[in-house]
């Protein structure tokens, strides 16, 4: 609750021409819809895969609440808007059981590609690892259940019996301490010297990480857009995620990687094809930086969603004009 920001909102919310709101049950997203409604603002709603059925099957304590909070203030707040904001066409269709009478679009998110112009020299990386040209899988991420870690890790099992060398880095934050697990799964399995936990990277960093594997690996449960995915693709690294990853079929279509299903033996015949076949790696790894520079740089992305704001501006004023 942020009382400075209910006053801004109130007072000086007829100053901008279309609000862009990013989330739901939270207070500053769901006060800006609500006074946007009672003060004839048009505004844009994007929910940041918040609407994913996924999510809706997951049960807990405060779920009611969360329900209430829902019926009381989110839903009309989408009802209401003048467009919601999809990043990914799988994202709106597994919306579409909420029916939800405002219009909507698409546009993905972005990255800045002045990052990946010019991609360092191999080898980094894997010098601070000590993997020399070991066959490398990349996993980058919070570990977190969703993610489909409980997936990965039997699948690298299934990865060690036949790739001989072959390692695992799992870069990203701990949450909640299910770090801890994954590592148990780990090691219950004997997977302890060929499974690096990482920690948190930015910057260059995580660039060089991208640039020393030879697959990334994202088996998620829900994925709302998957930015890893394209930041990997950007780097010209071939990409193994679930079809629970919004944007997978993009990757699909533009042959920038492997899809699967949830489920470890797939992931692990699919990363498998690509550790065995370098040739193909670097095809797809191709593929996938054009498509990382064509369809989710700014400069389109910007062009998209101004014409989504005018379109949005223009419809309120229509819409007015006839009361």
């Amino acid at each position: 609750m942020s009382w400075n920001f209910r006053k801004f909102i109130k007072i000086r919310l007829r100053e901008f021409d279309v609000v862009h709101i990013h989330g739901l049950y939270r207070f500053p997203p769901t006060y800006a819809a609500y006074q946007a409604r009672k003060q004839n603002v048009p505004y844009i709603i994007r929910p940041h895969g918040a609407l994913d059925p996924y999510l809706y099957t997951k049960s807990s304590r405060s779920v009611w609440l969360k329900r209430l909070y829902e019926r009381w203030f989110d839903l009309p707040n989408l009802h209401g808007a003048g467009a919601i904001h999809y990043t990914a066409e799988d994202e709106r269709q597994r919306a579409a059981f909420l029916g939800l009478r405002a219009p909507s679009f698409v546009v993905p998110n972005g990255i800045n590609w002045g990052r990946y112009a010019q991609l360092p020299t191999r080898g980094a990386f894997r010098s601070a690892l000590g993997l020399g040209d070991a066959p490398l899988v990349l996993f980058l991420g919070r570990l977190h259940p969703k993610k489909g870690l409980d997936l990965l890790v039997p699948a690298f099992e299934t990865i060690r019996r036949r790739i001989v060398g072959a390692q695992l880095a799992i870069v990203g934050p701990e949450n909640d301490r299910f770090g801890q697990q994954v590592r148990a799964w780990v090691a219950d399995r004997g997977l302890t010297e060929a499974v690096h936990f990482v920690g948190h990277l930015d910057g260059a960093d995580v660039i060089q990480a991208y640039v020393d594997a030879d697959v990334f690996v994202l088996p998620s449960y829900t994925e709302n857009f998957g930015m890893t995915v394209v930041e990997a693709m950007a780097c010209a690294l071939p990409v193994v995620i679930s079809d629970q990853v919004n944007i997978y079929a993009e990757v699909a279509q533009s042959g920038a990687g492997l899809v699967t299903r949830c489920e470890a033996d797939e992931v692990a015949e699919a990363v498998i094809a690509l550790l065995v076949d370098p040739e193909r790696r670097g095809v797809i790894g191709r593929a996938g930086r054009e498509a990382a520079q064509t369809r989710y740089t700014w400069p389109n992305i910007v062009d998209a969603l101004s014409r989504e704001y005018e379109s949005v501006i223009r419809q309120n004023k229509t819409r007015y004009s006839d009361l």
